[in-house]
């Protein structure tokens, strides 16, 4: 899965997120902006929950 950007509070995404983790899924985000769209984002992963993808190249090779 990949997330783009995540509110930290937005619940479907990041439901959507830790459905993936616990399936096994790999899930991948762009580099965090500084915006607070991308706040669930940043945060999946500073906890590393999520693979930083910074281009698509990174992204299909993770899948």
């Amino acid at each position: 899965m990949i997330l783009i950007e995540a509110l930290d509070h937005a619940e479907a995404a990041m439901r959507t997120a830790e459905a993936a983790t616990a399936l096994n899924r790999p899930l991948l985000c762009p580099p965090a902006a500084e915006d607070i769209r991308a706040h669930g984002s940043a945060r999946l992963l500073a906890e590393q929950r999520a693979h930083l993808v910074p281009d698509p190249a990174r992204a299909l090779a993770l899948l």
